[in-house]
């Protein structure tokens, strides 16, 4: 009995999966020709009907990116690409839109020069999403396992010497994406990146109104967040400059 009862869960949960998939489909359809007809709010309505219920997606992020970017809400518009390149920071219609939207916006801060092997980690790492990569590390831990039989199993010097150092190659190719698929999940999971949305804002030396002014951001510049206190988060820059700016200035993901 509890077996059967255990089947027709199942069951149900795989026909409400299908259901709930199909739904979401059919709103991303509705909101597609929303777009497509000129209705650029009707299509954000329906967009984030989708993420609401859950049906979060880089083609639901970025299509609403785009309708916000018609609507000449800049801000918005960054806002949801950074959500699409969160979630697969590999999509380059994502990144060249992103870069477009950027253009709008009134602060042009130039990001700290990073050291190369730290440029082309950030660079290798964004060539997948973390569903990849994942993906990535069960075919070059097979791989590894292959070797590993070669070397162990092979009477032959030459295939045992491919094996032996095939192995070492897929070994550390292994542990390099199973370390970027880690990363790219926490950074999938983290909320510590924000978006502007206030038309100014100024950023205080302490979480205080009363404090002494730093420096001004305007609406679309992207922020991380480093701490909360009282309402307030402590930000850092691109360039570098760290300050406090009031929570509801701005909107994070």
């Amino acid at each position: 009995m509890k077996r059967y009862t255990l089947l027709i869960l199942c069951v149900v949960a795989a026909m409400g999966n299908i259901l709930a998939q199909n739904i979401g489909d059919t709103w991303f359809e509705q909101a597609n020709a929303a777009y497509n007809a000129g209705s650029y709010d009707t299509a954000v309505v329906m967009y984030q009907k989708i993420i609401d219920a859950d049906m979060e997606s880089v083609p639901v992020y970025y299509n609403m990116g785009n309708a916000y970017y018609k609507l000449h809400n800049y801000p918005m518009a960054i806002y949801n690409y950074e959500k699409a390149l969160k979630l697969d920071p590999s999509n380059d219609d994502v990144q060249t839109n992103l870069a477009i939207a950027n253009l709008a916006i009134v602060d042009k801060i130039e990001p700290m020069p990073q050291p190369f092997y730290v440029r082309w980690w950030q660079s290798a790492r964004a060539r997948l999403s973390g569903d990849q990569w994942a993906w990535c590390s069960i075919a070059f831990f097979a791989l590894l396992l292959v070797a590993l039989f070669m070397f162990l199993r092979s009477r032959r010097i030459g295939v045992r010497k491919l094996g032996f150092f095939g192995g070492i190659v897929f070994l550390v190719v292994f542990a390099v994406s199973i370390v970027f698929a880690a990363q790219l999940k926490q950074t999938a999971v983290n909320h510590d990146q924000a978006i502007v949305m206030a038309p100014t804002a100024t950023v205080k030396s302490t979480p205080n109104e009363n404090s002494v002014d730093l420096f001004v951001l305007h609406e679309g510049s992207k922020v991380t967040i480093l701490e909360t206190s009282n309402g307030w988060n402590k930000i850092r820059i691109a360039n570098g400059s760290l300050g406090w700016l009031e929570a509801d200035k701005m909107l994070s993901f």
